[in-house]
């Protein structure tokens, strides 16, 4: 599973975050987490796992790019309304996952359904996590 985005600098505050993150996470309360567009035509991670009601943050690290996913259910750049295609400015945008299942996405400068600069997301239902189970 990736990991919330947590800016800590010290053990100890690693150490709060990711309890903060777990007391979190048995509430039921949404996590948002970080994806990456990198300059070398990647999403870091390539592949992450979280709960349904997670959001995602993509962010532009470097290079002309977007994310689009494979069921045009999001395609953002700058924003995901009306600047969604490639794009060089170091943009941010935040896509919520309310559905279980797998979402494939890609650049649409570098990538597509079946290769290049892609990724995936599979969202998973909270009671997979209320009976112990972390994928």
């Amino acid at each position: 599973m990736g990991t919330p985005r947590v800016a800590a600098r010290h053990p100890a505050a690693t150490f709060v975050a990711g309890f903060l993150f777990a007391v979190a996470a048995e509430d039921g309360a949404a996590a948002e987490y970080l994806v990456t567009a990198n300059s070398n035509q990647t999403f870091t991670p390539a592949s992450i796992t979280i709960r349904q009601g997670d959001t995602i943050r993509f962010e532009n690290a470097g290079g002309i790019h977007n994310v689009h996913a494979d069921d045009d259910r999001f395609v953002c750049s700058i924003d995901c309304k009306s600047n969604n295609t490639p794009n060089g400015a170091p943009w941010s945008v935040v896509v919520k996952f309310d559905q279980p299942g797998t979402v494939g996405y890609y650049c649409d400068k570098h990538g597509g359904t079946q290769g290049g600069m892609r990724g995936v997301i599979r969202v998973i239902v909270d009671e997979v996590f209320a009976n112990g189970f972390d994928p």
